[in-house]
């Protein structure tokens, strides 16, 4: 039987954001050179990325996260699927937006991203090229400007490789107020059951195709919930096949928080024949983004 030896990556990089938006030139390129130079460091055969922005200028010229994961010439394939942009969801309290009208910009958007060393294959057949599809899972009746209302998407593709695994990135909501030192309770349990409510969600999707089928699935992202909160235990125990792949390291991966919130899984864990996985936490970690890296190298049944 094939077996596919894979590593994956999954980061936040929410504070690279600040390098088309708030920080000065030379902090710019400080940090775009830091997550290029990270990318480089990881030596992911699939990396997902949330929180990925890009603005098109004036000029028709679009200036993105995305260029800074090419010039490291690691990643032939790559998709971004966009989650807000100012041609839909212009709100005057998203400051971003605000500066892009005043800088003349003809568009901002930010989305998750996915970039890999084999190429993109067809859900329904992995032997043929295919494209990942972006999915919501959470729309709000309007958008406010605000993470609270931010709309929420899985990132969905499969591998061209035996045994073709199927790939989820997800970023699961948080709100204002959910956490210390201004923890609002009433808050933190509507974050909490809009979470698992998300994680529902994606599990309705991919349940007849994937996971009925046994076929090999593995979901990165930031998650926004330790391994212990309702969503992700229903993730684990709606499917006992699931597993976390937990790191050698656990700890933070984000620095206002006392646990990882960002995670990679696997399904089913019948076919997963060993795997190793870690938290980077080196300088230039901290240096790119103000999540840290979770990696995992898998060999798939």
């Amino acid at each position: 039987m094939t077996s596919l030896d894979l590593r994956v990556a999954t980061l936040n990089i929410g504070g690279g954001e600040k390098t088309f938006d708030d920080f000065t030139q030379s902090t710019q390129a400080s940090r775009q050179k830091a997550l290029e130079m990270l990318v480089k460091q990881l030596e992911a055969d699939v990396l997902c990325l949330q929180e990925v922005t890009q603005h098109m200028d004036v000029d028709g010229l679009t200036h993105s996260l995305m260029d800074v994961i090419e010039r490291t010439d690691h990643y032939p394939h790559a998709f971004f699927g966009k989650i807000i942009s100012m041609e839909t969801h212009m709100q005057v309290k998203k400051d971003v937006m605000v500066k892009g009208i005043f800088s003349d910009w003809w568009n901002w958007s930010m989305g998750n991203s996915i970039h890999s060393c084999f190429p993109f294959a067809r859900l329904a057949d992995p032997a043929r090229s295919g494209m990942p599809r972006n999915i919501p899972i959470f729309q709000p009746l309007s958008y406010e400007g605000n993470r609270d209302t931010d709309p929420r998407y899985v990132l969905l593709t499969r591998l061209k490789e035996a045994p073709y695994p199927f790939i989820a990135n997800l970023h699961l909501t948080t709100l204002v107020g959910e956490r210390p030192p201004d923890m609002i309770p009433r808050k933190r349990e509507q974050a909490h059951l809009m979470r698992f409510q998300q994680i529902s969600r994606f599990l309705d999707l991919v349940r007849t195709y994937i996971l009925e089928k046994n076929e090999p699935l593995i979901v990165a992202g930031d998650f926004n919930a330790t391994e212990d909160e309702a969503g992700i235990r229903h993730l684990l125990d709606a499917h006992p096949e699931f597993m976390r792949l937990q790191p050698e390291n656990d700890g933070p991966t984000h620095p206002d928080l006392s646990r990882a919130v960002d995670h990679i899984f696997f399904f089913p864990r019948s076919r997963l024949v060993d795997y190793t996985c870690w938290i980077d936490t080196s300088d230039l970690s901290r240096r790119a983004s103000d999540h840290l890296p979770v990696v995992a190298e898998l060999q798939i049944r």
